[in-house]
């Protein structure tokens, strides 16, 4: 037997003092102690994401208390019954349906041309030299500028409408699939050509996975730019949508109608937000 092992053996083994069994039982005991329901902690979650807009909402009724005929704002409860008005009217919800097509359709056309564009731009200087600066080019001019050069190639149809759409989302969605090439680790491209790794996962697990970040902030970015869009391109030949209820609004002075259509922005303007976290999330998950 070693020297330690004969020490070991020789000292026996010292009682545990009071202070030391306190301390266990101590932290042991939160350890059983009841947790708070989940529906309680889920609402508690919401409650916080949800105070901000909650305040404003409270400001905006409490700014607005007074007779109609001293204010220029229109109170929560005119927007609501301007709500039921255009509901009943017939003209609310085929309006968000198109307005909602629309965008998806030209967002779709925007992301397929640019996730390519992005991709060659990014991944070689001959494809830099041939995309990046008309797409930079592309991307300073306003929206009322470039509205009427589409008119006049595509006629005031769905497809100038679309195009003008998928220019906005194109462009933002370019940038950051080509920053985000650029970003991935050379290291990582030659270990794979190294280890002759077919294209295919070449392909998918390092530049797809690498890309994803920055495509997705693009992504959100690009519907953003296409609900503005689309408020430009509605007021040219429309008869639904709600650009054409935001002008027929401003036509008549009803601002309760023209509030009601900021509000309908903002409510898709946070679905889209939802949508595109949940496709994250979905793609992490199966990534």
């Amino acid at each position: 037997m070693s020297v330690p092992e004969q020490i070991g053996a020789a000292v026996p083994d010292a009682p545990p003092s009071p202070s030391a069994s306190s301390s266990s039982s101590a932290s042991s005991a939160p350890a059983h102690a009841p947790s708070a329901p989940r529906w309680t902690r889920r609402m508690a979650r919401i409650g916080a994401a949800w105070a901000s807009t909650l305040v404003l909402f409270a400001l905006w009724a409490l700014c607005t208390r007074s007779a109609p005929d001293t204010r220029a704002l229109p109170s929560p409860g005119e927007v609501a019954a301007a709500f039921v008005d255009m509901r009943d009217e017939g003209a609310l919800w085929p309006s968000v349906r198109v307005s909602v097509l629309r965008v998806l359709a030209g967002l779709s056309v925007g992301v397929a041309l640019a996730v390519p564009a992005g991709v060659v731009s990014g991944a070689s200087r001959p494809g830099r030299a041939l995309i990046d600066k008309p797409v930079h080019m592309l991307r300073a001019i306003p929206f009322p500028a470039l509205a009427p050069l589409l008119i006049v190639t595509l006629g005031i149809g769905e497809a100038m409408k679309v195009t003008l759409i998928a220019v906005g989302a194109f462009a933002l969605v370019y940038v950051n699939v080509r920053d985000g090439v650029r970003a991935i680790d050379s290291g990582l491209l030659e270990l794979a050509r190294a280890y002759r790794m077919p294209r295919h996962v070449v392909f998918t697990k390092i530049l797809l996975c690498g890309v994803l970040p920055q495509f997705m902030t693009g992504l959100r970015f690009a519907i953003t730019v296409s609900w503005i869009a689309l408020v430009t391109c509605e007021t040219v030949n429309s008869s639904a949508g709600i650009g054409y209820l935001l002008a027929r609004s401003q036509q008549f002075f009803r601002t309760d109608q023209m509030v009601l259509c900021i509000v309908l922005y903002a409510a898709l303007g946070l679905l889209s937000e939802w949508a595109v976290g949940a496709l994250e999330r979905l793609l992490h998950t199966h990534g």
